[in-house]
Parts: C-alpha cells; structure tokens; sequence
C-alpha cells in the first residue's frame, strides 16, 4: 500500500477546502517542478530546464529535489507546493488507486533499471557479464541485493524480473530498500550487499570506485519490453489541468523537446548531463552510460494503454485492485497516444 496515504488523506482534504484560492505557479512566478536526484531516469526534466526549452515555450521553471522518493513528489503534487512532479510510475499509480487525484501527462523514461554486481560475488557467481541476461539474473539466487524502497518502481521491477527467471524474490533472496543511493554505492564497496540494483547513473558510481561491474541495464536494451517498461511518469493535479490547460501543453511541448535532444542531439545532451549533474561519474564511465542510453528514451511524451496494463499486471495487489481505476480519465487525453 502506499505509505504515505495518511498523509495524503489529509492532504486531498486540504485541497478540497483551499482548491478556489490556490494560485497556479504561471501567475505567481516559476512553475514549480520536484523530481528525484539526477539520474537517466530523471535526466529529460532536468534537462528541459538546463537546455532552455521551458522558456522556449514561455515557462520559466524551478526543480526541486526529492532524493529518491516518488512518494514525497507525490505527496507535492497533490498538496500544491508543486505543480509537476516526476515520480516512478509504479508509485503514481498505486497513488490515484488510492485516490490521489492527479492524472499522467507523460513518460520520460523506457527501462533503466540497473544492477552492478560486486567484484567477490561476480568470482562467485562463476559467470562472465556476457552471459545470457536469464544466466545472470538467476545467478543472483542466494544474494543480498541493495535496491530502492519497499514498493518503489525499481524495487517492483526487480521482483519482477526475479519471479519471471524462477526466483523467489522473498526467500531466494535478501532485498534491502534504501531511499539512500549513497549507501548503496557504500553498501557493494564495502561488501555489505553483492550487488546494488536501482537506476541508471545511480548504481554506475560503484563502478568508478573498482567495487564492481555492470551486470545488467534496461537502458542498454538487456531486458525485453522497454516501449510498455516506462519507469517514470509525469503528473499534475487534475484541477490544475483544468484550470490551466494551456500552460500543461506548454509543459508537455517543453518535455517534447527534451526526450527529442535525449534522443536525437546526443552530443550536446551527454555534454549538458555530465558538466551540470554526473561529475561524480568517472568520465569514461559517464561515457559508457550515455552511450547505453541510445534508446532509453520514448519517442513522444506519452503515456500508452500497453505501458499501463503492464504496470498493473505486476503490481502486487495485482490488476483487480485496478478494477476501479479508468485508464482514459487518469492520463491526459493529448497523452495517451495510440
């Protein structure tokens, strides 16, 4: 369940009764946006801001962060101190079951879940990292796996991709949520975890300290289905979509843009990236995800039918729990592609 749905209880309630007096972020000064620490997951947002697109569409635009929680972009988003927020799709969506009313406007990111294995569990493991990718995620039985919280999109794809290879997520192996990405990257250097899995530009660090090597990547392709994997979402309220339905295109056009340099402007985007958010990065590293990256990125800013139904096929309460939730009224029409 959502952990935070106490707090966003009282939150929906709090709008109800400020909703008339709320002054959109258009008329008041920047939009304000709150995403997650920089990674390739989060990187167009940043990006949009960073490669002027916002103002190219007549937005000016102010990024918070949230460290790796969606749950607090969430909780934002439908509390008015943010008009956009970033978070991981499966949190957006577990949110507006439990009934947050925000609605999606957009994806950014295809699958860029990453896993690093550490240097003694690789010897262990007994294969090379050139394996078939279903060799090296069931070489992974028996370890203990650092990887984002209890719930978290990543943390749900990681079961995910455990259970389809014939793991059993909660007793062949040991998984530890962190909402820290620093202990992560402490936790395979100093052998605490045999391996670290979370986001792409996240886990990549313990490589840059010798602690370990790439064992997979989604943004490299390694795992199939990257088109409907979508991991990160954008959302809005609904009454600010309502309200303001011409500073949303605005947002979406400057999003457009983005996921377009992502894609098409490689050389000028990896530049942009590395100089203002990945200078912890080995630059050869930094080169080696970027270059991973070719296609972590969808080719419009929407949200299709596919995407959703396979999030709530893996959720863990499963698709009823869905039963209730209409995919035409929770993404924004201009979004919902094909």
């Amino acid at each position: 369940m959502y952990r935070h749905f106490g707090k966003v209880a009282g939150y929906l309630s709090a709008t109800l009764l400020i909703a008339t007096s709320v002054v959109m972020a258009q008329d008041a000064g920047p939009i304000k946006v709150i995403s997650s620490l920089p990674t390739l997951t989060s990187s167009p947002t940043y990006l949009m801001q960073a490669r002027g697109f916002d103002k190219a569409h007549g937005l000016t635009t102010d990024i918070s962060q949230s460290g790796g929680s969606s749950s607090l972009q969430i909780d934002a988003v439908v509390a008015g101190s943010a008009t956009f927020g970033a978070p991981g799709t499966a949190t957006a969506l577990q949110a507006i079951r439990e009934g947050a009313d925000i609605k999606i406007i957009g994806a950014i990111a295809k699958n860029q879940i990453a896993a690093v294995i550490g240097n003694d569990a690789l010897k262990k493991a007994g294969i090379p990292v050139t394996a078939p990718i279903a060799d090296r995620i069931k070489a992974l039985k028996g370890m203990t796996i650092g990887t984002n919280p209890v719930g978290s999109t990543y943390y749900q794809m990681l079961r995910y991709y455990l259970q389809q290879n014939g793991i059993d997520p909660d007793n062949d192996v040991r998984l530890v949520g962190m909402g820290d990405s620093s202990g992560l990257i402490s936790g395979v250097e100093q052998g605490r975890f045999d391996a670290i899995v979370s986001a792409s530009g996240v886990v990549e660090q313990a490589i840059s300290l010798n602690a370990g090597q790439l064992w997979f990547s989604g943004a490299r392709g390694d795992l199939p289905g990257g088109e409907n994997t979508v991991v990160c979402v954008i959302v809005a309220r609904s009454d600010t979509i309502e309200k303001n339905p011409a500073m949303v295109d605005a947002f979406r056009a400057s999003m457009k843009d983005a996921l377009h340099a992502m894609r098409e402007d490689r050389v000028e985007t990896g530049r942009v990236l590395q100089e203002k958010f990945f200078t912890k990065l080995d630059p050869k590293v930094w080169e080696t995800v970027w270059a991973n990256a070719v296609n972590a990125y969808p080719s419009d800013f929407t949200f299709s039918r596919d995407a959703y139904d396979f999030w709530i096929k893996i959720d863990p309460k499963g698709a009823n729990s869905y039963s209730n939730i209409d995919y035409s009224k929770i993404v924004y029409a201009a979004a919902q592609g094909e």
